[in-house]
């Protein structure tokens, strides 16, 4: 049985027929062969600097299967051209490994278009903003006297709305909007998230 780390994480008792399922992207998967039946290696790795003296690793890795977020791999140790003495008495063959990415069973992030036909209009101690209906969960409205938008005020619009009068605003004083849309989804571990689209910004003075 081998012990596997990846990154800070180790992976216990692998056999043959394993199943490494993590947040990790296969293709760049990085893996170390911390021991064999408990019995601990060094340098033993996919990305290992060890070579046998035809310049090879002695970790042999063969991928015979690999999809979107899943790669299967088989493992052959030759323990005995391995430079480190102390690694050359644990040879090992694995037939069949698997890893496997979590997030190729997540639900894709939701693309969130940028709305259009944005207008700011300037009424009393207050600007009424208006745009098109779009196809999303809500919309968020920012507004503030700092063109980056420092210190300023969030409100959440139901997606049935198609305006929105922001009150209680100084007379005749300038003010930043922008406004967005957002749509919710349930993240890889089942909680609920957001996808936001692109900002449209407008630049008004009240009445």
């Amino acid at each position: 049985m081998l012990t596997i780390r990846i990154g800070d994480k180790l992976y216990e008792n692998i056999t043959d027929g394993s199943e490494i399922i993590e947040d990790f992207d296969v293709k760049n998967l990085e893996f170390w062969v911390v021991s064999v039946n408990g019995n601990a290696l060094k340098n033993v790795g996919n990305k290992s600097t060890a070579k046998d003296s035809q310049g090879r690793n002695p970790l042999e890795v063969n991928t015979y299967v690999e999809t979107k977020g899943r790669i299967t791999v088989r493992l052959n140790y030759h323990a005995q051209d391995d430079p480190v003495t102390a690694n050359q008495a644990y040879p090992f063959e694995i037939g069949k490994l698997t890893f496997a990415s979590s997030k190729a069973d997540l639900v894709t992030v939701p693309t969130v278009k940028k709305l259009t036909g944005v207008t700011v209009t300037p009424l009393t101690k207050s600007l009424k903003i208006t745009w098109k209906k779009s196809d999303v969960t809500g919309y968020q409205i920012q507004y503030s006297v700092y063109k980056n938008f420092k210190s300023a005020k969030t409100i959440n619009v139901a997606k049935t709305k198609t305006a929105y009068t922001i009150k209680k605003l100084g007379a005749k004083k300038n003010y930043y909007v922008r406004i967005r849309g957002y749509k919710t989804y349930k993240d890889d571990l089942g909680k609920n998230a957001k996808a936001y689209g692109a900002w449209t910004t407008v630049n008004k003075k009240t009445k």
